[in-house]
Parts: C-alpha cells; structure tokens; sequence
C-alpha cells in the first residue's frame, strides 16, 4: 500500500472529531462579529462535536444561537462547540463574536493530572481515569496505558475491571486475558515484538511526556508522546497519542482517540496476526453475547459473525441492573484500512485490527503484513461512544454518520 494515499485520506478527518475546514480571507480577530452556517445535509443530527477553522490570531470568542449562548472553545486555531439538534436538510446559524469573553465553565470538561494517571470529569461527575505508568494489579504488570474506570450514562462502568483494580472482583466477571485492560492501544507483532500480551517476553508502551493536559467548557484534550519497545525497553516505535473528551448530556459519553504511529527509530512492520487492537476494549460481563448481551455490526452481523469481518462500526449492549446500556467503536472513514476488520469476540473483546487478515479469513489468500517507513507517519482515528439502549434505541448509525460524515459548515 502506497503510505502518501492512506495518510491524505485520513487528513480528511480532523483530530477524530466532526470537523469543517473553511477559508478565511476577512478581516482577522479585531472583527466585533462574524455569522457562521451550519447546515445538517441529509442526516438528522444530535450533540455532534463541530469545529471550523477560526480567524487567524482568534484566542478566544462568544458563540450565539440567537438569543442563547453557546459554549464554544478555541483549540489550536479551531473553534469548537457542540450543535445539540438539527434536522436533516436543516441550516443553524450562530453569531460569533471574536476576542470576546464566552459562556460554559472553563472546567466542563476537567482534566486532572497527577504523577501517574489523568482524572477526567464531566460536569464534575468522573467519566474516566487514563493511567500511564504501568500500574501493578492483581498480582498482573500491565505493560501499556490504559483507560480505567470507564463511566458511561448514569455513572455506570462499562469495561471489565479484572485486572485493574485491588478490590474484589465480582464472581461474574472472568479473569482470563489479563493484558485486556478495559481500553487501551496495542499490536502482537511490531518487528517481531508481541507489544499486545504481558508476558516476560512482550513490549512495553513506554510514557515519554504530555505535551498538552487541557481542560475546556466544550472538550478537554491531552496529547501524550510515547514509544513502543522491545521486552528489554529498545525503542522501535513512536507514538503520539491524541485523546478527546467531550461534554454531552449525562445519558451519553464520547471519547475520541487519534494515534500517529512514527517510524522514528527505523522502517516498522505490523504482522499479520489476529492478537492486537489499534484500539482495543474490554466489556463488561453483561454486555458479551455469549452471556444474553448483543453484539452487532455496521452491516448487521452479530455474535460470532462479527469476528473478523470489514464494518464502519461495531456495538455491544446488555441488561445492567434493569435498564440496557452499551456502547459503540467507530472507524473513522480516513483511515488506511476503512472499513476494519474487527477482532470481536462473544466472550467480550472488541477491538479495531486491520492486520490479522489471515486469521479473520484463512481462505482469501491475503496478508495483512503492512511496513512503514523509516521516518513516515501514519496516523488513525476511532470514537468510542457510550449510550443507554441497544444500537437501535441509541440510534448508532446515525452517530456514526455524525462523525464520518459530519454537517458542513461556513462563515457568511
């Protein structure tokens, strides 16, 4: 595969997040007001996280949507803000204006760093800790970062917590698989490097620094530069690793995670085996579908079916203490191997894996061996998106569409 085509299309996906690249020729930042469009094009919208490139020195501004205010945030020249509703065929339009002080909290979104792990809370309420340390639980040494807990509507968890935590662990919960750490990033095969289990022979995912911790009223946001290494701690991969959190409506949670993998320590190559998850998780018991849960793809395969077979997104749901919750893992369109295959199993692991080709299907004769060059870049992006209902009540596809193919907008 030439790398150039699969690292233009995934540009086309801003920051893992909808997004709307306009040009700007007015005046700059000194400007009292500016209108600006949105129009929904052919899909209703709900809570879709919007940017546009902003006026050139714009550090800040006020977002309105007539008479109402509307939170919106400046990050790294774009703004930022969240367009509850629209109707297919449907335009909003917003006044803006630029320099001026805007509404929401500063700390909506409330990113807390410590010496190991960043704290995330919405609204006050946590949503979920990132770990980058490499913690010991269990009796278990995890080798990579890893998002836990993982709090979805009502403050409910949504990932396994085996083996992750010192309390008990509920007699419901299996614990097999202990290198499957509620959701985190990995590959069994990195020059020939297991960089996915926690055995004595595996890599490691090494934290290296946090070059942005940042809260906001619309998203909070870190980016943190890694490297991937041998069992012995050698480089032989970088990483920047990008995560988004967004501020929506309690019944909901949505985490976007874009990662550059950079050849920086030489040419890489990505084995072709099943054992990996660009971005992998582990559900809780009641959402596996061998246990009453449901699991289901893009193109309405479910259970088993699922396994290995090429879809825009996977979801899984199940009954939590009389209601159904779940949630979802998008592909994003941009990147190099859209649609993924998906390393989805029944008995709880949903990953992304677009490597393990000759595992997901041994009589189509291709390799999933993929290299990239010294000193090149590829980047992919994936949502998380955690919902109350199956994928129909949470009406997935449709959020799916919002982040593959976002509403447009414009200044006017």
């Amino acid at each position: 595969m030439d790398l150039d085509t699969p690292c233009r299309i995934a540009g086309a996906i801003l920051l893992g997040a909808a997004a709307c690249a306009v040009a700007w020729s007015a005046p700059a930042a000194h400007a009292a007001a500016r209108t600006l469009v949105v129009e929904a094009g052919p899909s209703a919208r709900a809570h879709v996280p919007m940017s546009v490139e902003a006026p050139e020195g714009t550090a800040k501004a006020r977002m309105l949507d007539g008479q109402k205010e509307v939170p919106c945030q400046v990050v790294e020249g774009r703004l930022w803000w969240i367009l509850d509703a629209l109707d297919p065929g449907a335009t909003r339009t917003y006044t803006v204006e630029l320099g001026a002080d805007g509404a929401g909290d500063p700390k909506a979104v409330d990113l807390r760093r410590t010496d190991q792990a960043i704290d995330i809370l919405i609204d006050g309420r946590p949503f979920t800790t990132y770990h980058f340390t490499n913690p010991k639980h269990c009796g278990q040494q995890t080798r990579r970062p890893y998002f836990f807990p993982v709090l979805g509507p009502g403050g409910t968890p949504m990932t396994r917590p085996y083996p992750l935590t010192d309390d008990p662990i509920p007699e419901n919960v299996a614990k097999d698989h202990p290198h499957h750490t509620s959701v985190w990033v990995a590959h069994g095969d990195v020059n020939g490097t297991d960089n996915w289990s926690i055995d004595e022979k595996a890599g490691w995912q090494l934290h290296r620094d946090f070059e942005t911790v940042a809260s906001g009223p619309v998203v909070g946001w870190f980016r943190e530069t890694l490297d991937w290494t041998t069992a012995d701690r050698k480089p032989n991969l970088a990483e920047v690793r990008t995560v988004r959190v967004w501020r929506l409506p309690e019944a909901a949670r949505m985490l976007d995670l874009e990662i550059a993998l950079a050849a920086k320590y030489g040419k890489v190559t990505f084995g072709d085996t099943k054992e990996g998850g660009l971005c992998a998780t582990r559900m809780r018991p009641e959402f596996r579908a061998d246990r009453g849960g449901r699991l289901v793809n893009s193109e309405g395969q479910t259970a088993d079916a699922t396994w290995g077979k090429p879809a825009a997104w996977v979801d899984c749901s199940g009954p939590v203490e009389g209601r159904r919750l779940g949630y979802a893992l998008f592909d994003a369109p941009g990147n190099p191997w859209h649609p993924t295959p998906w390393h989805a199993r029944t008995y709880g692991l949903l990953t992304a894996n677009p490597f393990g080709l000759s595992a997901f299907d041994p009589k189509g004769g291709k390799k999933g061996d993929w290299t990239l060059e010294a000193d090149r870049t590829a980047t992919v992006r994936y949502r998380l998106y955690f919902h109350p209902g199956d994928e129909k009540e949470a009406d997935v596809a449709a959020r799916w569409a919002d982040y593959a193919q976002p509403p447009t907008a414009r200044w006017k």
